[in-house]
Formats: C-alpha cells, structure tokens, sequence
C-alpha cells in the first residue's frame, strides 16, 4: 500500500512540475512579458522543452525503467512544442534539432511496426484468452485486461492500452449491445433511475459547444494548428463521456455465489469476496466525514443533486480497487446506490446470514 501512495505521489509531482514548465514557457515565447524574446531565451525554452521535462519524467514516473519507447513521445511531443510557441526559427540549432527529432520519430514509427507485427502474431492467442475471460469477467476492461496479461505477460503499459481501448471500445462499438443476465447471478443497475443520463446529455451539449467555440477563438486569435491540437484534444474528452456514459449503462453490480464485482463507468471497479463483508446498512456517515475517508470505494453516480448513498459495506479487510491507468488502491468501505435497494440488500443479508449460519 505504501509503495502505491508513494507511486501516485511521484506521478502527482510530475504533473505539477510539467505544467509549471510548460505554462512558464508558454507565458514568455507567447504572451511575452519579457520582451524582446532573444535567442537566449528560446535556447532555454528548447532546453527545458526536450531535456528538462523528459528528465522529470524519468524521474517521477519512470525512474529506474529506462526506457527508448517510454521516453521518445516526451521529447518529440516537448520539441513540437516549443516549435509552435516561439516566435521564430532563425537559430541554426532549430533546423539540426527538428531532423533529429525526425529521425527519433522514424525509429519511434519502426519500433511501433515491430511491435504492430508481434502483436499480429499474438491475436489469435489473445482472441482465445478473451474469449475464456469473458466467462468468468462480466465487464470489458478486466476481461482485456486479463487476456493481454495471460498473452504478452504483466505489463503496466497493458493497463494504459487497456484503459485506452475501453474507451474506444464504449464509445464506438457498445452502441447497440445489452446487459444479459446470466445463470446464479444477481445483477443490479445503477444508472436508471438516477439523474445521471440527464447530466450526460448536458455535459455532451456542453461540450459540442465548446469544441466549435474554442476552435474558432484559437484559430483566430493564436493559430490554426493550435486550434486543430485543441480541438483534437476536446474531441477526445467527448468520445471520453460518451464512453463513460456507455460503460455505466453496460455495467451493473454483478453478485455471484462468492464474490460481488463493480465497475463505476471507465473510472473505477472492484472485486469483493462476500466473505469479507462485515455489515450493511444505510449510509450514515455525513458528507464532511465521507470526503475526509481515503479507503473507501463508491458505487454512485453523479447527478444534478447530490444525495447520500443508499448503503454503505464495511468490510473485514481490505480490497483491491483497480484506477485509470493500472493505478490501484485499498479499499475498506463501499457506499452503494442502486436502482433496486431492496433486492439489493436481500442479496447481501441473504449471504450475511448464510455465512452466519455455517459459522455456527
């Protein structure tokens, strides 16, 4: 557990220090508080750009997994950046720099087709280990997440190719697919009689707006290369909700004879062995108390009025919940809201008193 902390903490501060790099540059080569912006200055943001912030990341993310393939994108992405936001490229060191980063993209690009033809050769062997997982996963980033593991073994980059293919996967292809039930399983939506499709379709009309509006003020204002990264960029948060939206609607509590599994949208899941369910009753821990906790898991939706869940799980020990990118936590807690609660907390006291009953 405290590798973990201290895992998401060093990721925490390169974050921090990213956007302090990249925002102190942005603010000198473009709104230019300094100016004139000498050769001097644009040697320091290049610098920073291509050196500095990929060393950070290396640092804190990174550290001692040297890695071409891991580090490559910061650079190029760090150089392109600097490229766009200084005033001008009459140093001699832009042109021998940028064919350099031209030839790290053609080795970035060859090592992407060899990886491309591994994994040509590996589907077949994915596609059965889906298929196999399928049977005994009921949601679709654990079930890819497991295949690619049983495939190409533990990989952390698995857990960014996985989070990143849910999305897609929610977003394009889940369209027309249904919750099917299936034998000795309870399964309990979440999404229904929230208000939680209410607030997607704000948000996706929020968001279309956004896209169109900030493209045009970029373009005219900045630059229209900009304007198409930033667009890009919206693009990708929309497909984003939608997929989130998707994978809520696709994704109901699922209890089995031992175990109760979980998966808020493309955000969070868990797996909980019913033998370690301590109690359930209704929530009454307040809000203050609730935001103050650091182990517990919330099977909840967002919604234009927030309300307190309808339960809230202790349980005996605590859990692994799997976060975006490969990020895990421990949990100790869950707060539940489902459409059903009483068949819900019959399930749940039904095993309780299962359990209680072969104690005994």
């Amino acid at each position: 557990m405290g590798y973990l902390l201290k895992k998401n903490r060093s990721i925490y501060i390169f974050l921090i220090l990213a956007l302090l790099v990249l925002g102190s540059n942005y603010t000198v080569m473009v709104i230019q508080p300094f100016e004139p912006v000498t050769d001097t200055l644009i040697l320091a943001s290049l610098f920073d750009l291509t050196i500095v912030l990929p060393l950070f990341f290396y640092l804190f993310v990174v550290r001692n997994r040297l890695s071409i393939i891991t580090l490559l994108p910061v650079v190029i992405a760090g150089f392109w950046f600097a490229y766009f936001i200084v005033p001008h490229h009459d140093l001699v060191i832009f042109e021998y720099v940028k064919y350099g980063i031209f030839a790290l993209e053609g080795l970035f690009i060859a090592i992407e087709l060899f990886l491309a033809a591994f994994l040509l050769r590996k589907i077949p062997t994915l596609y059965k280990n889906y298929k196999k997982q399928k049977e005994i996963n009921y949601y679709y980033p654990p079930v890819m997440r497991m295949a690619m593991n049983k495939t190409f073994g533990p990989r952390k980059l698995i857990y960014i190719l996985v989070y990143d293919f849910s999305i897609f996967y929610y977003g394009f292809f889940s369209w027309k697919k249904k919750w099917e039930d299936r034998k000795h399983l309870h399964s309990f939506t979440i999404h229904t009689n929230s208000g939680y499709f209410g607030l997607f379709i704000m948000l996706v009309h929020a968001m279309v707006i956004e896209v169109i509006g900030v493209h045009f003020l970029i373009a005219h204002f900045w630059s229209p290369t900009a304007a198409w990264i930033f667009t890009a960029l919206d693009l990708y948060a929309l497909l984003w909700i939608i997929a989130d939206y998707q994978a809520v609607r696709l994704s109901p509590i699922v209890i089995n004879d031992h175990k109760l599994f979980a998966q808020v949208g493309i955000r969070r899941e868990i797996v909980v062995d019913l033998k370690t369910i301590k109690s359930i009753q209704p929530t009454i821990t307040d809000k203050k108390e609730r935001a103050r906790e650091k182990h517990s898991f919330a099977i909840t939706l967002p919604n234009f009025f927030e309300e307190d869940p309808q339960f809230e799980i202790e349980l005996t020990e605590s859990t692994l919940a799997n976060l975006p990118f490969g990020l895990k936590k421990e949990m100790t807690k869950l707060y539940v809201t489902v459409d059903d609660k009483e068949a819900f907390l019959q399930a749940i006291n039904r095993y309780l008193e299962k359990t209680k009953t072969d104690r005994e």
